[in-house]
């Protein structure tokens, strides 16, 4: 791949510590439009569950069909996932955001249609999965288009950092502007918007200079059917986002269950927020770290903090302290997302590097619904806070899984 960079962006005489990786980072020609366009196209991923439920509420009144919806949404994200990146990687990033943000913001619009036309239920759900299938591959496609267009190791990890920010950003503004468009509107308009987002920051990320630069890896010759999955360290990544990630989850549902128990429902989006600002700080502050070991090594290290900080939340009765233990804990949220897709990208072959990251993504959609599954079931049967413990044995499993991970990539096309 080739992109525009700054001489010190690309070279060794960049400084590898401290807030001058962000400066190198920012300093590279078109990174400050691809960074925003890329944070439009995925404040839909902080919106569409909200909207679909309102939608299809407001529309048949029915909680039921609404979560049937959304758990058909999540199918379609976590299916098509793999495919998505693996088309990013042979057809090239610039087709694939044009291709995914125009169907998903028509699908979008289908099922604002679907709604105000009252259509048979089964029509709104056919279309709930298909705007999971379309979601746009942006957080993937940013992350091979960081490996490859920044040698210096130092503002790489800038870059992976910026992303696990960006994400945590997502999942605050997504629901605070859903939350805005309905005090004003209705759903019917929050969909719209929606839509009009996802299509708008796609083809504004497509046309960017270093997307539009990116060329399909591996060439035309035959393709192993595996893709990334023939690389034993990718193999071996998949079960470690599976745990890490979808901990996550599970941590959510534990936080709004326990706000309810307490007496104070509407406190559970603040708690997650909290966890989020965390976060936030956290993970400026890896970007801009020098720390020993590798990125497997990290990865173990923030997981097992984040398993301390759930322990600590399940004992916790108190909405303030709660509060407390997230913020802090948080800190080793980004982190531990960073050191992840820093650990993949050095084993996952070079010609599969988007379709790595997209496996990744998916396997922490479903370890997500296994722990929400879990937290919900718990807290159905009077313990709100038993998905926190069910976090912190994920999260423990996975740091001891970072043990064999070794930062040796196979060359591309190499047998596992």
């Amino acid at each position: 791949m080739t992109t525009e960079t700054t001489p010190d962006a690309r070279s060794g005489d960049t400084p590898t510590t401290g807030m001058s990786r962000y400066r190198a980072l920012f300093g590279t020609p078109g990174v400050v439009p691809m960074t925003l366009a890329a944070l439009v196209g995925r404040l839909p991923s902080g919106m569409i569950g909200l909207v679909l439920v309102i939608g299809i509420v407001q529309s048949t009144g029915s909680y039921t069909q609404a979560g049937v919806a959304a758990a058909l949404y999540a199918v379609g994200v976590g299916v098509s996932g793999p495919l998505r990146g693996r088309a990013a990687d042979r057809r090239g990033a610039s087709i694939v955001l044009v291709v995914s943000g125009a169907g998903q913001g028509v699908a979008l619009l289908a099922l604002l249609v679907a709604l105000a036309a009252r259509a048979p239920i089964v029509v709104p759900l056919v279309i709930s999965f298909l705007i999971g299938v379309m979601l746009p591959p942006i957080s993937p496609i940013m992350r091979t288009m960081w490996s490859r267009s920044l040698t210096d190791p130092g503002v790489r990890t800038a870059a992976f950092a910026l992303e696990s920010i960006v994400v945590d950003a997502v999942f605050i503004i997504g629901p605070s502007a859903v939350a805005l468009l309905l005090a004003v509107t209705n759903g019917s308009v929050a969909l719209a918007v929606t839509a009009v987002l996802t299509a708008g920051g796609c083809l504004g990320l497509a046309a960017a200079g270093a997307i539009r630069a990116s060329r399909p890896t591996g060439g035309d010759g035959p393709r192993d059917w595996r893709g990334p999955l023939r690389a034993g360290g990718v193999r071996w990544m998949l079960p470690i986002g599976l745990l890490a990630t979808g901990g996550i989850i599970g941590v959510e549902v534990a936080l709004l269950a326990t706000s309810d128990a307490l007496g104070h429902p509407d406190a559970g989006g603040l708690l997650i927020a909290a966890f989020s600002v965390g976060s936030v700080f956290g993970g400026l502050a890896y970007g801009a770290a020098r720390l020993r070991g590798t990125s497997a090594q990290h990865l173990g290290v923030f997981l097992a903090v984040l398993a301390c900080g759930y322990g600590v939340a399940f004992l916790v009765t108190n909405l303030w302290w709660l509060a407390l233990v997230f913020a802090v804990s948080g800190i080793a949220l980004a982190p531990m997302m960073t050191a992840q897709f820093t650990a993949m990208e050095e084993v996952a072959p070079e010609d599969s590097m988007t379709e790595s990251f997209a496996w990744l993504n998916a396997l922490g959609q479903g370890g997500g619904a296994l722990a929400a599954a879990a937290a919900g079931g718990l807290a159905s049967g009077g313990n709100p806070g038993g998905g926190f413990l069910v976090a912190a044995g994920m999260a423990v499993v996975a740091a001891l899984l970072t043990l064999a991970i070794r930062p040796s990539a196979p060359a591309p096309g190499a047998p596992a």
